[in-house]
């Protein structure tokens, strides 16, 4: 099973709501072709078709880009504080916000074309071909984009979708209409990968209690006993000869080229001296940031270390010594 923590829960949380707003977009725009049919068959004037669907339609789905744009560029965001850092973030979100800007003045002279009966109508046709030709690069991105997070999170629904996704596009650009369809199980299936990503685990916040015994409390242990090693457990060890800080440890992972992600959250500030894995030899004072803050902390760690004493999948316990004197245990799960 894939373990993942609770920022990259998040950054893959916006991906999928993405997902879900250009799976709208595409339905409006469907509903509104059949709705045109449906008019034109009843014999409606081509102006109301527009004033009652195609202008409507169209600022919905403007609205959804603009959506889109803002969740894709927070999702990319949000994994690469985590370190899942995918290329072509950065390009998809600029590829949004350039279909979110054109989608927008779109919109905005379609309706003022359709007030002023046409004026501005040959301005319209230039934007439109605009609009579609970054439609199929930023589609084609998004694609490449979905099979990347697929091969990091091993996931076959998002690379296979993505894949899908680019095949789609590219035949639809020919003006072969199955194409459209094909993008449309692409996105589908790529939906369908991302929902198993966040049902895998979701962000567990581990919280003190009065129980020592209990696997999701806070044990105080006593600094002057530095060669008792704890069981690797679900707990959280805070050891120290100074006055007891309460550190509520979110999650933390440690990844196979050695770098260990946690998230602890703190009421109190003390620098981080050091780090090691308990029970090996690995030591370090790669950390970044070296202080514990007040409030939320995002900690990065660098060990150099030997891939086969680990297992993918098992829990080891990462110890963050501070300068007060007190040893923060904290359990980290291995990805290979």
């Amino acid at each position: 099973m894939m373990n993942y923590s609770e920022i990259e829960y998040k950054g893959l949380s916006y991906l999928r709501r993405s997902n879900i707003e250009i799976i709208i977009i595409i339905l409006i725009e469907l509903l509104a072709v059949l709705f045109t049919y449906v008019m034109e068959y009843l014999g409606l004037p081509t102006p109301l078709q527009d004033f009652l669907v195609l202008l409507p339609s169209s600022a919905i789905s403007t609205l959804l880009i603009i959506l889109t744009y803002l969740d894709i560029q927070r999702g990319f965001y949000t994994l690469r504080k985590a370190e899942v850092n995918i290329g072509l973030g950065n390009v998809l979100s600029s590829l949004f916000l350039i279909l979110s800007i054109l989608a927008i003045i779109g919109v905005v002279i379609y309706a003022l074309s359709l007030v002023l009966n046409g004026t501005t109508s040959s301005i319209l046709s230039p934007i439109q071909t605009l609009l579609e030709l970054f439609a199929f690069i930023t589609f084609i991105m998004l694609g490449f984009s979905y099979r990347l997070v697929g091969d990091h999170y091993r996931n076959n629904h998002l690379s296979i979708g993505g894949i899908i996704l680019i095949l789609g596009v590219i035949i639809f650009i020919f003006k072969l209409e199955y194409g459209g369809l094909l993008a449309f199980i692409g996105l589908i299936i790529t939906y369908i990968g991302l929902g198993n990503l966040s049902a895998v685990k979701k962000p567990v916040t581990a919280t003190p209690s009065t129980q020592a015994s209990s696997t999701s409390s806070t044990n105080i242990s006593d600094a002057t006993q530095p060669s008792a090693q704890p069981p690797v457990t679900p707990s959280t060890n805070v050891s120290s000869s100074s006055p007891m800080p309460n550190i509520t440890v979110h999650s933390g992972i440690l990844r196979s080229n050695g770098e260990a992600f946690i998230e602890v959250s703190s009421d109190i500030e003390d620098q981080i001296l050091s780090s090691t894995i308990l029970n090996t030899d690995y030591f370090t004072n790669e950390i970044m940031p070296k202080t514990i803050s007040k409030g939320y902390n995002f900690i990065k760690i660098k060990f150099n270390i030997n891939l086969q004493q680990f297992i993918a999948g098992n829990t080891y316990v990462i110890r963050l010594v501070l300068a007060s004197g007190a040893n923060v245990d904290i359990n980290v799960v291995f990805k290979a």
